[in-house]
């Protein structure tokens, strides 16, 4: 499932940053946490629009102009997944010069649940 988080960062990097931008991916370990960051020098999110960036359904206004496919429910389902992971998900942005995610997740990785099918039955 964290596979999906870092696909839909990086998708929404690539694709809300002008051709010849930058984008970056960070990883490191800190304590019992593993820290991940995914920037880019893009477009931005408006800091009125802060408090919707995870809400379903949720597209920035100046994004809905220049990229006109998607759902809004990626942010929405990666924080579901790094919160069912015992991790957090946050953000920093500046309109015009782009956004950095941040999550951070336990070194320990996500309980099993009961009820779940296992490889090990």
């Amino acid at each position: 499932m964290i596979r999906q988080v870092y696909l839909n960062l990086l998708t929404n990097a690539i694709k809300y940053t002008p051709e010849g931008g930058e984008i970056n991916v960070f990883i490191s370990k800190k304590d019992d946490q593993v820290l991940s960051q995914v920037s880019d020098n893009g477009y931005g999110i408006p800091k009125a629009q802060y408090a919707k960036v995870f809400q379903k359904f949720f597209r920035a206004e100046n994004i809905v102009k220049v990229e006109t496919d998607g759902t809004g429910l990626g942010l929405y389902l990666i924080k579901a997944i790094i919160e069912s992971s015992h991790g957090k998900i946050w953000f920093e942005s500046e309109e015009g010069k782009g956004t950095s995610f941040f999550f951070s997740l336990p070194m320990t990785g996500m309980e099993a649940k009961q009820g779940e099918v296992t490889l090990d039955s």
